[in-house]
């Protein structure tokens, strides 16, 4: 069983728009996100007990005169099930992702929309984190890779590609984990829709890892899938404030987490619905 790290920034629904980045689009802009997530059928590796979550979500996103970048952190707390260390109430944890996407359309002053692909660029970025149960995660992942933005009617699609190098600790064993570096890829996206008179956004992320050698427990990993959709209603717009607050349902799927395979330990794959609200600044 590997090291316990959420990848709500890895996820990161807010993770998608840093690839976003248009080349017709200005070279500054800003958004600002605050939101929150909550399940109710949550697993975490070592346990087949159904954990409780609530997330809460600072997401800033934007564009500058060389490509986009995206600032996310998360604060996550478990109930019981998952708790933390030396008691008996929820674990806590904070995750921090950050990725700056550089653009070849905004470097070289180039326009690549050929009715195929939109931009290409390079990404680079990282996941920090740390939680208080008892594995004492603190992960520390750096990621670059080519990314594609692929040209699309409304909304965006992108596709990254790439390398990830991870260090983390196990408090169980009490030692520092330095992960093999693996792959990594990534496909995100956004469409904006109607239905009736509501505007809808549905959004996702996909991403896999591969094998990234021996965890904290000197199993050997597998490669992993995590994908989260959500399809949020423009709630605010029926208050005369469009685009301002947003509430929907979400899905989350997770297959090998954190890279330990179902038959080395229990709780290593998920499955379950949740529930999302945004406010946009």
């Amino acid at each position: 069983m590997t090291d316990q790290r959420t990848m709500a920034l890895r996820a990161m629904p807010a993770i998608a728009l840093a690839f976003c980045i248009n080349a017709h689009a200005q070279q500054s802009w800003n958004e600002t996100t605050v939101g929150a997530r909550y399940a109710s059928d949550f697993y975490f590796p070592g346990s087949d007990a159904k954990v409780a979550q609530k997330i809460a979500t600072l997401n800033t996103t934007g564009g500058f005169q060389y490509g986009g970048y995206m600032f996310n952190v998360d604060y996550l707390i478990s109930d019981s099930n998952n708790p933390e260390a030396n008691g008996n109430a929820g674990a806590r944890e904070i995750y921090s992702v950050s990725r700056i996407n550089w653009s070849a359309a905004k470097i070289l002053g180039t326009q690549f929309d050929n009715g195929i692909v939109r931009d290409v660029g390079l990404m680079t970025g990282y996941d920090l984190n740390t939680k208080n149960d008892a594995y004492a995660a603190a992960g520390r992942t750096w990621m670059i890779g080519p990314s594609v933005q692929l040209a699309v009617p409304r909304g965006y699609w992108s596709v990254t590609a790439g390398l990830s190098k991870e260090t983390n600790h196990n408090g169980i064993v009490h030692a520092d984990v330095h992960y093999d570096t693996a792959w990594r890829a990534e496909t995100s996206w956004m469409t904006p829709f109607a239905i009736g008179p509501a505007s809808v956004v549905f959004k996702g992320f996909v991403t896999v890892t591969g094998p990234k050698g021996l965890d904290g427990f000197h199993v050997q990993t597998k490669t992993e899938t995590l994908a989260r959709t959500s399809l949020m209603f423009d709630v605010g717009a029926l208050m005369g404030k469009p685009h301002s607050f947003y509430l929907g349902p979400g899905y989350e799927y997770w297959k090998n987490m954190f890279g330990t395979p179902a038959t080395e330990a229990p709780g290593t794959k998920r499955s379950a619905a949740t529930l999302n609200a945004e406010f946009h600044f």
